[in-house]
């Protein structure tokens, strides 16, 4: 049993990477190497999500992994994450996408079975990676509550590229309409600002820089403290006077 196990576990490895080089060579054929169709483009930026600045950073399964294998990750580990997996757990597949990505933040290993994060491109050091962050980082308000990632994500690729779409969400998980996206720089950031009359399925949008919004709660909070003091004073003098 322990040899017919091990057996199949081969066969299982040599499949996949058979199916990665029949990848390559239908690729090579057909002078493919440099066109992305719209799933690998998925594939690609879900993955470089997961080994992104935003994500990286607070994944802890992921860096756990990372620590075994010189930053490597197998692709079998990979396809666990539910967004990738349900993308696609063919590692021909992953692997010709993450091949085809131009942005230099991935690679994969010679046999084409595992990914890492380059090591040209370490993690920035947190207070500078929040710095740059700020004047790309937007507040949205408006969409449906029953909105999917998928949707929102969709509606952003029109408006610029987009790094992280972070779903505001109650203390029961429900989705409050709301999302904060950072922009890929700080141009696209501020013409996604400055565009009027943003909609999403012909509702119209609420559209802050971050920051402001966070000053205007601010500003809301203190009014809200200021007018609660104030008919407090009222009631107590009104009480007063009786």
């Amino acid at each position: 049993t322990t040899l017919f196990r091990s057996h199949r576990a081969w066969a299982s490895r040599s499949l996949r990477k058979i199916s990665v080089l029949l990848q390559d060579w239908k690729m090579a054929e057909n002078g493919t190497e440099c066109q992305m169709s719209d799933l690998e483009r998925k594939i690609c930026e879900q993955i470089e999500y997961y080994f992104g600045d935003h994500n990286l950073p607070r994944d802890k399964f992921l860096n756990e992994q990372i620590k075994l294998d010189d930053g490597w990750v197998t692709l079998e580990t990979m396809i666990k994450f539910n967004r990738l997996s349900r993308l696609s757990t063919d590692f021909g597949v992953i692997a010709g996408a993450v091949g085809k990505s131009k942005t230099g933040l991935l690679e994969l290993n010679d046999d084409k079975t595992k990914v890492r994060r380059s090591p040209a491109k370490p993690l920035p050091e947190l207070n500078e990676f929040k710095n740059s962050v700020k004047k790309r980082s937007v507040y949205i308000k408006g969409f449906p509550t029953d909105a999917s990632l998928d949707e929102i994500k969709t509606w952003m690729d029109s408006k610029g590229h987009v790094e992280n779409i972070h779903m505001r969400r109650t203390l029961e998980r429900a989705f409050k309409g709301s999302i904060f996206a950072v922009f890929d720089t700080d141009e696209a950031a501020k013409k996604f600002l400055e565009t009027p009359g943003q909609k999403y399925k012909d509702v119209d949008l609420l559209v802050l820089l971050k920051d402001d919004y966070f000053a205007k709660k601010m500003e809301e909070r203190s009014q809200r403290r200021a007018n609660a003091k104030s008919k407090s004073k009222q009631e107590k003098e009104e009480t007063q006077k009786r």
